[in-house]
């Protein structure tokens, strides 16, 4: 296949276009590579690509999107550094070797200790191929054809050899992270969650399992902050023999159904540890359920909130969670006005003073300042956010505010 040149500074040819991976990296574009396919990926944005494809592994993924925010990150950098291979691909004419893999075998195995199942990564590269192939088209001329032909060729071959890679990786690490028990009892979990009616399998797996088939249940979510995902499978396992045995590891968590929720003393793991619980309701509210009890945990261990807390006690806080985009502009309403550093003080005042339920003596107290100091910042936080401090409607937004990034401190 022929090549478009050009020259680079130093003199040396180079692709039309830009250049490899680093270069792409710092230029945000794809890079380009055998002449017609070439020019269609010089068309496209690296960050376009990343971005849609995040998006849409969160919206029709959910065990994706119920990872914490820092696998989260995790996941973006690994759809990047996907992209950039398959771009290298197209700029060399050669495959990826095998040791161009091994950045995607760490990702898999750090996906596998989360819980996160087989079945899930194989459809996120799914969904991630058919976004790229729709990218390409999108970016392709009427003239360009038989460059489309040869791009779904390489792309085709590339998503083959990636789910490849993660299937084998993931396989052998789950081996050593979870056993077999536990790969039974999460598959008959999520039948329950689903609402999903039970067949002669399903039945005979929760006998085998000592389950007791339930039209109601209660839902709970187990979190160790700062330990390992081993960690978390043996709380799973402690729980199964204590009498939850519908327990299981679902990302750095454990997830589970059970006529009752566990208290403390069931977790036996000291002070550190958040149990989010639910009062037991029917199967087939079980999922809205679990993505509001999840989101609470999450919250909890960005909040610096520890022990058993009950999800009928941080409604406002759950509501917020299943709205992604309105927090985040709720935040920036609140906090935008106090981003410069000279305002450092503000923020962490206004974060204080709704913590301690706006009690001005007990707020003086924390930031161990005068009273009269704390009146003046507080005035000084309503003249740059336009806020009220003393308006209750103004108060809830700057709550919720402080909610949407775990950033208020427990009193």
């Amino acid at each position: 296949m022929s090549r478009s040149t050009a020259a680079d500074p130093n003199g040396r040819r180079r692709p039309a276009g830009l250049t490899g991976d680093t270069e792409a990296a710092g230029a945000g574009r794809l890079s380009v590579g055998p002449a017609g396919i070439s020019t269609i990926a010089g068309r496209i944005r690296l960050e376009a690509v990343s971005r849609e494809m995040a998006g849409a592994f969160r919206s029709e993924i959910p065990a994706l999107e119920r990872l914490w925010g820092s696998s989260q990150a995790e996941i973006i950098d690994g759809i990047e550094r996907n992209v950039r291979r398959w771009a290298r691909w197209l700029e060399t004419d050669v495959p990826p070797s095998d040791e161009d893999y091994e950045p995607l075998r760490e990702w898999t195995r750090a996906r596998a200790g989360e819980g996160v199942r087989l079945e899930d990564l194989l459809r996120a590269f799914g969904i991630g191929g058919q976004l790229g192939w729709d990218l390409i088209r999108r970016h392709a001329n009427a003239d360009e054809a038989d460059a489309l032909l040869d791009a779904a060729s390489l792309l085709i071959r590339y998503v083959d050899r990636i789910c490849a890679v993660v299937a084998v990786t993931y396989l052998a690490e789950r081996d050593g992270l979870v056993s077999e028990e536990e790969r039974r009892t999460r598959d008959l979990l999520e039948r329950l969650v689903s609402g999903a009616s039970l067949g002669a399998a399903e039945l005979d797996l929760a006998e085998v399992l000592g389950v007791n088939i339930e039209s109601s249940y209660a839902l709970f979510v187990a979190a160790l902050p700062g330990r390992s995902p081993h960690q978390h499978a043996v709380l799973a396992a402690r729980l199964r023999r204590g009498g939850w045995p519908l327990a299981v590891t679902d990302g750095a968590r454990v997830l589970g159904l059970g006529d009752r929720p566990p208290e403390l003393t069931d977790l036996d793991e000291g002070p550190e540890v958040v149990l989010a619980v639910a009062d037991r309701m029917p199967r087939d509210q079980l999922a809205a359920t679990r993505d509001d009890v999840v989101r609470l945990a999450e919250y909890s261990c960005r909040s610096g909130i520890r022990g058993r807390v009950r999800a009928h006690d941080y409604l406002l806080e759950t509501l917020l969670g299943r709205a992604t985009d309105p927090a985040s502009r709720l935040h920036a309403s609140v906090f935008g006005p106090l981003t410069d550093l000279d305002h450092d003080g503000l923020r962490r005042t206004l974060r204080l003073f709704v913590a301690h339920n706006h009690d001005r003596a007990a707020t003086s107290e924390a930031l161990h300042i005068h009273r009269n100091t704390l009146a003046y910042r507080l005035h000084r936080i309503e003249e740059l956010t336009g806020l009220s401090l003393t308006s209750a409607r103004d108060l809830a937004r700057v709550y919720l505010a402080c909610c949407a990034d775990g950033e208020l401190p427990p009193a």
